[in-house]
Order: structure tokens, then sequence, then C-alpha cells
């Protein structure tokens, strides 16, 4: 049995080991802030590098239990993320204050969580990034299609699209455009934005570079249709989501409602609730209750997102 203020103890230790490393990317932050005013410099120094973002993992088995992806930009410093999930664990022991369960079970109960909100947190960055690229891409090869029309050669259609599409894609043609100068062809940099990012639809977009590069033919027509497929893509996801909004809507309701219902309970009549707050197995059967509440929503959405991923 682990003592409760063990954990307290490790769970302050990491808080302090968090604060430091965001204080620390806070003056490096200051200082690039600095640097690029008195030195201001192209958008594509302030990118990943090529050498971080082709680099294998020292900690492969770390990064798959955490879902963190050193490739991926996030959009929160992965030092905030780690915090949260200390936070978490922290919220967890306090409300075992109140639940009286042994320290043994809130730790483990504690770490669970922490971990949940870790990989929650990364995956809900990723998801978001490989939405945002999805839903540009038909802009960026219509770009393509547009400047190979013109005359020019694909790797200035790279560059067009880091100058003139907004975030994120901007930022992974600008990775693209610095692969091109250090003689990487076109496919295998547009490769690598789907093996950062995993959204399929660029592997597509690299074989149509690589067939139309290597065996000739109109490429401008096959951008064209490639672009007209993604388009129709973006729009049936669309409407998917739109179709599943009703059950999302569903499952909020169904997660929210048992705590409502406990609140204006425990308002209009307290003695019937303390039973689940003061007696032993009463309290568990709220812990119960709580999981199954938890876990038939994350289960609901999976469902969800399975069905409506194109």
């Amino acid at each position: 049995m682990i003592p409760a203020y063990v954990i307290l103890i490790v769970l302050a230790l990491l808080m302090c080991a968090s604060m430091t490393s965001l204080w620390l990317d806070a003056q490096q932050r200051r200082l690039d802030h600095q640097i690029d005013i008195a030195l201001p410099v192209s958008k594509a120094n302030s990118l990943p590098s090529i050498r971080r973002a082709e680099k294998v993992s020292r900690w492969p088995l770390f990064h798959r239990l955490l879902n963190y992806r050193p490739e991926t930009p996030y959009s929160f410093h992965p030092a905030y993320v780690l915090l949260a999930g200390i936070m978490a664990a922290g919220a967890v022991l306090w409300v075992n204050q109140v639940m009286k369960f042994s320290g043994t079970v809130a730790g483990i109960a504690a770490g669970v969580v922490a971990l949940l909100v870790v990989r929650g947190l990364f995956g809900w960055q990723q998801h978001r990034l490989a939405i945002e690229l999805f839903r540009q891409l038909p802009d960026a090869i219509q770009l393509v299609t547009s400047t190979v029309r013109s005359g020019l050669p694909v790797n200035e259609a790279c560059r067009t699209i880091a100058r003139e599409m907004p975030q994120p894609t901007s930022g992974q043609f600008a990775i693209v455009c610095s692969e091109l100068n250090l003689g990487r062809s076109a496919e295998e940099a547009v490769e690598g934005v789907y093996l950062r990012t995993r959204v399929p639809e660029y592997a597509m977009f690299a074989v149509t570079l690589a067939v139309q590069l290597k065996s000739g033919g109109s490429l401008a027509e096959t951008l064209q249709t490639l672009g007209e497929t993604v388009s129709q893509r973006v729009a049936l996801a669309a409407r998917a989501k739109a179709l599943a909004g009703e059950v999302i809507f569903s499952s909020r309701a169904l997660t929210l409602a048992p705590l409502i219902i406990g609140g204006l309970l425990y308002l209009v009549n307290p003695q019937s609730v303390d039973l689940l707050l003061f007696d032993p197995q009463g309290r568990t059967l709220l812990a119960y209750a709580a999981c199954s509440v938890l876990m038939g929503h994350f289960v609901i959405r999976w469902m969800v997102r399975r069905e409506t991923t194109l």
C-alpha cells in the first residue's frame, strides 16, 4: 500500500518539473521573438527542421503510450499537456479525500486518469490538425493545378502554397520546400506530409505526382480530377458529421444527465445522496456508475468517429 503523502510528493515533483519546463520554454520563446525582431527571417525557418522530423524517436514505446508523435506540430506545448495530466491526477486524489478509498486504489486511479488525459489531449490535437489539413487540401491542389497550367514546375507550386495558404498547410509545405531544396523529389516530399500527419489524401496526392511525373501525361488534368475527388470527400465528411450530430448530442446529454440530476437531488434532499458519499458500499457504487457513464460516452464517440470516417 502506497502512502498518500508519497503520491502527493511525487505529484508535487512532477508539477515542479513541468513548471520549470514551461518557464524555460517561455524564456526561449522570448529570446526567439527578440531575434526575429532584430533579424527578420522567413517563416520556414520557424518550422520544425527536417532532421527532427525524420529522426527516429529514442523512446518509441513511451511515446506510443502517451499517444505522442514528435514530428507532429502541436498547438499546445507538450509540457502543458503533461501539466494537465498532473492536475487531473491531483483532482482525483482530492476527490478521494471525500470518497475515502485506499491509497493504492486512489494512486492507480490517479495514474490512469492522468494517462487518459494526456493521451486524449495529444490525440485531440492530432485529429484537429488532420481535419484542418483535410479541409484545406482541395484549395492546395487547385493552387498546384493553376500553377502547373501556367507553365511553372511543381516545386514553384509548393512554394506558392507555403506563401499563400493558411496554417497548417503552409507550414507543412514550407517543410516540403526545404526538402525540395535539398534535392528530394516532389512525390517523396509530399509523402512526408502524409507520414507526419497521417492524412490519407496526401498519400493519394503523392502517388498521383509520382505516376504523372514518371510516366508523363497531363499533370494538370490529373490534379484537377484529384481535387474534385477530394472536394467530394470533404463534402461527404461534413454531411456525415451533420447527420451524426443528433447522436453526438444524445451521448453528451446522457453523460451529463446523471451529474445534473444528482446535483438537483442533493439540493432538494441532501440525505438521499449522503448514502453514496459517506457509506463504503455507496461510494463503490458511485465510482462504478461514474466509470460506466464515462466508458459509455467514449464508446459512443468511438463508434460515431468510426462510422463517419471516410
